[in-house]
């Protein structure tokens, strides 16, 4: 019949665009039953309510590197970590200097220089067309020894309403808010047709220029969302922290996009998912849970090393093989074979 032709082929491909999302969705359901095993308390309200704030930075982290990588090409940003690391800088120790401590006017404040920051790398690649890895390589140097020299060691303390948000022991607590606020706000952004325009940029650059899509101004653009979610995880950062620490965010470079990738992301540009970016910075938190439970002493840094890069090259294999419908169908093949022989 037609009317279910059409309903099966739209859903195959449906189900073709979310072959990226079964391995941090495998990989979540692993890591959620070896947290359950060795370390339970996970899984009570002050256990959650840690988690939330835990990872919360990186995965606000996450998605903002999402949007470069869809705009592409080699759209990774790996300036993300001390990019934090300077507006958490600004929030506890510039900030109070000029009187600005209130919630709304720390999050402008953060939210914009995280837009100011982002609008200049995303102009330097979009109207030099120097690539988003080279420029971004720099700005982490730049940035990096730039919050040294603005503090030698961490200091001072976070404003009194976010100072707790890393002792809280309840779950409707401004994290989760600010997390909820945070999806919301993506899910509207992905939804537009702006986002849509960068989608095409990512995939085929010619091809949207040709479409009447303006480059410079969608890549700069992309640039600017991505800018405001760097505010919003540092803020995060600095509710984590309670204080200013000058070194500390650079680690976060690596793991977002590590838990980029895990997400499915393609780094050519033209695919990248927010709830894959969101799985992916979850299954990384969990990863140093889980190895956090085992007693590595002094090695315990190593081994959360080790699993990751791990994880990341299954990622890569299976994403790799998910993602080629030949070699997948093949398999299939394959296996149907040995079945009947049996």
């Amino acid at each position: 019949m037609p009317g279910w032709s059409r309903v099966d082929s739209r859903y195959k491909s449906f189900a073709r665009r979310q072959t990226t999302l079964v391995t941090p969705f495998m990989l979540l359901a692993v890591l959620l039953v070896l947290s359950a095993a060795r370390g339970p308390d996970l899984f009570t309200a002050n256990g959650l309510d840690g988690a939330m704030i835990g990872a919360a930075p990186l995965v606000l982290g996450t998605l903002a590197i999402t949007t470069i990588a869809i705009a592409g090409p080699a759209g990774v940003d790996l300036s993300i970590g001390p990019a934090m690391t300077l507006i958490n800088i600004e929030i506890v120790i510039e900030l109070p200097k000029v009187g600005i401590t209130g919630p709304v006017a720390v999050f402008a404040c953060a939210i914009g220089l995280g837009i100011a920051l982002q609008v200049v790398i995303g102009a330097i690649v979009a109207l030099l067309r120097v690539s988003t890895v080279v420029v971004t390589l720099a700005f982490y140097l730049f940035l990096d020894g730039l919050n040294t020299v603005l503090l030698p060691e961490p200091a001072g303390s976070a404003p009194d309403w976010l100072a707790n948000w890393g002792s809280e022991s309840h779950l409707l607590s401004p994290v989760l808010y600010t997390l909820v606020g945070s999806f919301v706000l993506w899910a509207l952004i992905s939804r537009t047709t702006f986002v849509r325009n960068v989608r095409l940029m990512g995939a085929d650059a010619r091809t949207a220029f040709v479409s009447g899509v303006r480059l410079v101004p969608t890549r700069i653009g992309a640039h600017v969302i991505a800018g405001v979610f760097v505010g919003l995880a540092s803020i995060m950062y600095t509710g984590l922290l309670g204080s200013a620490d000058p070194t500390a965010g650079s680690s976060y470079t690596l793991s977002a996009v590590t838990a980029l990738i895990i997400g499915g992301a393609s780094l050519t540009g033209g695919r990248a998912k927010g709830l894959g970016a969101v799985l992916g910075a979850t299954d990384i938190w969990l990863i140093s849970y889980v190895l956090g439970t085992f007693n590595f002493g002094l090695n315990a840094s190593y081994w959360i090393e080790v699993a990751t890069g791990g994880v990341l090259v299954v990622a890569l294999l299976v994403g790799a093989f998910l993602a080629n419908e030949d070699l997948a169908r093949r398999w299939r093949i394959r296996m149907l074979r040995g079945n009947r022989s049996k």
